[in-house]
């Protein structure tokens, strides 16, 4: 997928966003705000990939400030708040566990796309994230594609499932014990900071590593970037039957390349470009079976 003229609103948000973050002090904020808008002038253009040019900023601008992880307290935060809001839905996890599959199957990715509200990146750092959660687990799936993947489940035997936000990896977890009764499943975290993305110490901080085999990209590459992934996560990308990718980075990046195999897009369309992308209106919850040969 590539960008929209609007995405410029987008990144230079974010942009003010990380410096907010990295600094409190507003000449320094100025400066690296005026540095990096150099940086965007660059990548920004009709055939950038938005996943892959926030990448380029994001990396220019943690050069530039020394801080390698800008987002660190704001994940932290995230984490946290997905482990109280999942202790406080728990009792409604149960009832879920004795609901037909597909039901239960549905329930769950929804809870997933719940917890990928839980992003700074499309969203303000100020936003309200507890009111968020609970309109997501209200509000039905625009495009539903639950059950050609539970059928997909049934007939094939590993999946790799890309991980999104620190945070919302809680959410995912719950979904990835549920997929596990059907497949072998690796889930895939960022190899090293960029934005608020999950990586392996969020993954350890939540768990996730005691539920399924966890990998790194290799990188901190928003989304995913075949070209710069480590052997271990193209190892697994190929070895998998299935690919689930949460989030819109990742729908973004992986959107450009052809792969021979079903992937199943999971998130929540948060800003125009996107979800003109797939013809829905921007919140819309979304489950999305592509074949992208």
């Amino acid at each position: 997928m590539k960008i929209k003229p609007e995405c410029a609103i987008c990144i230079v948000r974010q942009v003010v966003d990380a410096v907010k973050e990295i600094s409190k002090e507003e000449e320094v904020q100025f400066k690296l705000i005026s540095s990096t808008l150099s940086c965007i002038k660059k990548v920004y253009g009709p055939d950038a990939v938005p996943a892959w040019m926030g990448t380029e900023v994001h990396r220019y601008l943690k050069k530039i400030s020394g801080n390698r992880d800008p987002y660190r307290y704001l994940k932290d935060r995230a984490n946290k708040l997905a482990i109280e809001y999942i202790k406080s839905i728990e009792e409604s996890l149960k009832k879920y566990n004795y609901k037909p599959p597909l039901e239960r199957l549905r329930y769950k990715i929804k809870l997933a796309i719940a917890g990928n509200v839980i992003d700074f990146g499309p969203y303000s750092t100020d936003v309200d994230i507890d009111r968020k959660l609970k309109e997501t687990l209200e509000e039905d799936l625009k495009i539903d594609h639950s059950r050609e993947l539970l059928e997909d489940l049934k007939e094939y035997d590993r999946i790799l499932y890309i991980c999104d936000n620190a945070g919302e990896i809680l959410f995912d977890k719950i979904l990835l014990e549920e997929l596990k009764e059907y497949c072998e499943v690796v889930a895939s975290v960022k190899g090293g900071p960029i934005l608020n993305d999950a990586t392996l110490e969020d993954a350890r901080y939540v768990g996730l590593d005691k539920v399924v085999k966890v990998v790194t990209t290799g990188c901190d590459v928003i989304g995913v970037n075949l070209e710069e992934s480590s052997e271990e996560f193209l190892k697994e990308f190929k070895r998998a039957d299935i690919i689930i990718a949460k989030g819109m980075g990742n729908f973004e990046s992986l959107t450009e390349y052809s792969i021979d195999k079903p992937v199943y897009y999971i998130f929540k369309a948060k800003c125009l470009p996107v979800a003109q992308f797939i013809d829905v209106e921007v919140g819309d919850n979304i489950l999305l079976k592509k074949l992208q040969k």
